[in-house]
């Protein structure tokens, strides 16, 4: 009997190991498949190995044999479903026994409030040890390695897991830090910073930036990853809002490499490292001495080392200093990877800057339009003329500058097409719609029959070139249905060529076209049956 065999207290401490490793919010999936493999029967066969060892059958897709310790579930656990760290399967076992001995319907309960109240376990974890105040940012630095060190040790038990530096780790080190209050802030900000150096660091040497999910472990890494540049943002949100609040100038001063050590291990989340770069740079180093001698180091260090990145950095550095031409010249480096910036900026400052700055911006940007269109993909490129034409038409509209936004859509033509039919469409302009179609090799059978009938509404001359084209490819297509389809279009022509009274037209162009179809003998007989001939 398991309530004889197993201890209540060995239990209780493995219940409480549990739901300290995995956060209900994190891991609510796997637990809440271990927990209906054990209510509905697929554990079977559990054999009590000797005092702390259980082991068992669980059945998924297939049967599997799972061996698991309560002395350390986490460490010590087998089953041949290779998941890395416990699958559900070892939890199906753990509530198969729980269940039997104490109540799972209140360890679920205890597990869900877990993140809001610590679960009281039979011999308390020691706590993390906060962070000592500190005078200068590299001391700080010094010290949460030290704090990690100490937080590792404690968890040698097995593999560190990453969400431990989020949930338990960082929460310590920003309760210590220094007295100043403008400095809090600033030592926040480097908590969050060394957790995601760190961070990066782990994903890297298990090649998880490699793969895009490989397991739970990775799912957990994600996740902090993501908790902790939140963290980043909102802090460097908190130096804008607040102006009061900055910290010293020699901390801030000290702070400027670390920042830029983040374009190291761009190689990890390329976007989210931009974004926290550019952000660092706008709220929390706001000088235009610190921004242009940043961006004079960004530019050797993009020689010496060529990251891409910091190519880019310098430029929205460029951008910030209103230097456009030297920008624009960073940005041709790599136009592939600077078009999502160009995109930016210009939403940047048609939104929210004022008129003359992206006057100029733009009469530089437009120039540069074809060195991202040829670097693109041309998949891409569609998408890319689509953004930034969605975003000058704001513009035009709000400027009554519709003139310079069609020099664009040609600028940029043949992939603001779509774009430029609409552009013409409203303002009426039909012979050019017409014209772009008939560029596009386009038919009357490609067409929506709604707008064919408003365009032969405003003038029947506008549809003859298409629908003469649908004629032709389904008389060339050469079987019955195409032919009977060509009929189809003919008599559309027929009716177009009457309202205009040009019927000797229309006649002309039946006999020229049954001359060249003249051994055609099924067309001939669908013309017949659609009384075109006689």
């Amino acid at each position: 009997m398991l309530q004889t065999a197993i201890s209540k207290p060995l239990l209780q401490k493995a219940a409480a190991d549990l739901q300290n490793d995995l956060p209900f919010s994190v891991y609510k999936p796997l637990i809440q498949k271990g927990r209906d493999l054990s209510r509905r029967g697929f554990v079977y066969n559990v054999i009590v190995i000797d005092s702390e060892r259980i082991k068992g059958k669980v059945a998924d897709v297939t049967i599997h044999d799972v061996t698991l310790d309560l002395a350390d579930v986490i460490g010590h656990h087998d089953c041949p479903c290779e998941t890395e760290g416990p699958c559900s399967h070892v939890l199906a076992l753990f509530f198969y026994v729980y269940g039997n001995v104490l109540d799972n319907g209140e360890l679920l309960r205890q597990w869900k409030q877990a993140e809001k109240k610590p679960p009281q376990t039979v011999s308390p974890a020691p706590k993390t040890s906060t962070v000592a105040p500190a005078e200068s940012v590299d001391e700080w630095w010094e010290q949460f390695a030290k704090a990690l060190d100490e937080f590792a040790a404690r968890h040698r038990r097995r593999d560190d897991w990453p969400y431990r530096l989020a949930h338990q780790l960082f929460p310590a080190l920003v309760k210590g830090g220094p007295k100043h209050h403008a400095a809090r802030g600033l030592y926040r900000f480097h908590a969050a910073l060394f957790l995601f150096h760190h961070l990066i660091e782990y994903g890297k040497e298990r090649g998880w930036h490699q793969r895009l999910f490989g397991s739970y472990g990775q799912f957990s890494w994600q996740q902090d990853v993501e908790y902790i540049a939140d963290e980043l943002f909102e802090t460097l949100e908190r130096f804008s809002s607040n102006p009061s609040a900055s910290a010293p100038d020699p901390l801030i001063k000290q702070t400027v490499p670390y920042v830029r050590d983040l374009l190291q291990i761009a190689d990890f989340f390329p976007s989210l490292i931009y974004d926290l770069y550019t952000a660092a740079w706008e709220l929390l180093f706001t000088t235009e001495a610190q921004r242009w001698q940043e961006k004079e180091h960004l530019l050797r260090l993009a020689k010496e080392k060529r990251i891409p990145l910091a190519f880019l950095a310098a430029a929205h550095l460029a951008f910030l200093l209103k230097e456009d031409e030297e920008a624009f010249a960073l940005y041709r480096v790599f136009p592939e990877s600077a078009a999502p910036c160009f995109i930016e900026w210009t939403k940047r400052l048609i939104t929210s800057g004022p008129p003359d700055r992206f006057a100029s911006f733009w009469a530089k940007g437009k120039q540069e339009l074809p060195y991202y269109l040829a670097a693109l993909p041309e998949p891409e490129r569609t998408k890319f003329v689509n953004e930034i034409g969605q975003l000058y038409e704001s513009y035009a509209q709000q400027n009554n500058r519709w003139d310079e936004y069609e020099a664009l859509l040609n600028h940029c033509f043949p992939y603001s097409a779509n774009r430029y039919v609409q552009f013409l469409h409203r303002q009426g302009r039909y012979q050019h719609m017409i014209d772009l179609y008939l560029w596009a090799n386009m038919t009357a059978h490609e067409m929506d029959p709604q707008f064919l009938k408003m365009l032969e509404k405003q003038d029947p001359a506008l549809v003859l070139p298409l629908y003469h084209r649908a004629v032709i490819r389904f008389v060339e297509a050469k079987n019955r249905p195409s032919y009977r389809t060509a009929v189809r279009y003919l008599k559309k022509l027929r009716t177009c060529y009457r309202a205009l009274k040009q019927t000797n037209e229309w006649n002309a162009y039946l006999e020229q076209l049954c001359t060249k179809t003249a051994r055609m003998r099924a067309f001939h007989e669908e013309l017949r049956k659609g009384k075109l001939l006689p």
